[in-house]
């Protein structure tokens, strides 16, 4: 009788198991999330931490203001050295302030300065190189500083590496200092990124998840049956997200400042546009992630599998040099990449508007076509 129970049991189990596993199998968005989400992450993985090699072709800029003979020469040095070195691409301007946009812009990682007057300051026994590294990505700073210090000790011009002491006789003093004065750490780098990850990401699925809950609930349906349009459900819901998103990013900004020392050095106005720009862009997306789903599981595999790997590829935990060439072009098609590097390059940088204008403009177009797309869709989608 008992062997009877547990062959009954089991069989039952088995039923309940096919039963489940054949649901999963018919509600297709949730069957090749399931399959595509592991290989994402395995390849993502795989080539953002390869098992050899390193950074390679580190973009500098090398602003020569010297035109003397001997001022040019060693600039041409410089120039020789860093593009044989293999970690470095040199780009060659006259133009200081040109140079400081493409560091602000994450263009280039470094700036190597040989100022005016440098030959006639070696003549009488001394000069000054002014290096200027990008302050943000501490894996790169580091690499990008020694590889140009050793470079300088190679020239023919004995090279003193210091802190800002003066130059002796006969010596190259090279000055190393960031954009930004004061010294930055590696959590200036990462606490922007984090900020604006926690705001985008209630956005992106917070919606999607309270819609797909409530109409498993039937409450969605309760609402649908008021007398109310469903354009104003929408949007309601809509600023609900984009409220709980600018909560979450202010309880992590205001722990950065206030337990782990990170400056605000740029305009607080910007920095707001930046982030209400990537809380729309992102709840736009939300809704129309909302309209492919009828619950709720699927929608939290769907989101999961965008969400994740765009972390990840957004430059907010990583030096987008870091990975390949590849995965960097799919990055820049991201819209939490522009977010992360436009609020990155205003609170710590100090930009100008016009240094972030394109990822403000890429933004407000991104989130036009989204809600465009979105809305339609989503109005359909509530009434199946």
């Amino acid at each position: 009788m008992e062997a009877t129970s547990l062959g009954s049991g089991i069989r039952h189990a088995l039923l309940i198991a096919r039963k489940d596993l054949t649901e999963f199998y018919r509600v297709r968005p949730r069957l090749v999330t399931m399959i595509l989400f592991p290989i994402i992450l395995m390849l993502l993985f795989g080539y953002m931490f390869p098992s050899s090699g390193s950074v390679s072709h580190v973009p500098i800029a090398v602003v020569v203001q010297d035109q003397s003979p001997q001022g040019l020469a060693i600039a041409q040095r410089f120039t020789y050295l860093a593009q044989s070195s293999g970690l470095l691409d040199v780009e060659t301007t006259d133009s200081l302030s040109w140079a400081q946009r493409q560091l602000i812009m994450n263009n280039v990682y470094a700036i190597v300065i040989f100022p005016r007057g440098l030959g006639a300051q070696l003549s009488s026994g001394g000069g000054t190189v002014e290096v200027i590294l990008d302050q943000l990505n501490p894996t790169l700073d580091s690499a990008v500083r020694g590889e140009i210090a050793q470079i300088f000790s190679q020239m023919d011009a004995p090279a003193q590496i210091s802190a800002g002491f003066p130059a002796s006789p006969g010596t190259l003093d090279v000055v190393f200092q960031g954009l930004v004065p004061g010294a930055t750490g590696s959590f200036e780098f990462l606490a922007p990124g984090i900020v604006a990850m926690t705001a985008i990401v209630g956005g992106l699925s917070g919606l999607a998840m309270t819609f797909s809950r409530e109409r498993e609930l039937g409450t969605l349906d309760g609402l649908l049956m008021a007398p109310i349009s469903r354009l104003s459900i929408l949007f309601g819901k809509g600023i609900a997200q984009i409220v709980r998103g600018a909560m979450s990013s202010v309880i992590v900004f205001a722990i950065s400042v206030a337990l782990f020392g990170v400056k605000v050095y740029g305009n607080p106005l910007l920095m707001i546009v930046v982030l209400l720009e990537g809380i729309l862009a992102f709840t736009g997306m939300g809704m129309l992630f909302t309209s492919f789903v009828s619950d709720q599981e699927s929608a939290q595999l769907i989101i999961m599998m965008i969400q994740f790997p765009m972390i990840f590829l957004s430059g907010a935990l990583f030096p987008l040099l870091q990975l390949p060439w590849w995965l960097r072009m799919i990055s820049y098609i991201l819209p939490l990449t522009y977010v992360v590097s436009a609020f990155r390059a205003e609170m710590v940088l100090n930009a100008p508007f016009s240094a972030i204008a394109p990822q403000v403009y890429g933004l407000a177009i991104f989130t036009v076509a989204v809600f465009t797309l979105a809305v339609p869709l989503f109005q359909r989608a509530v009434t199946r």
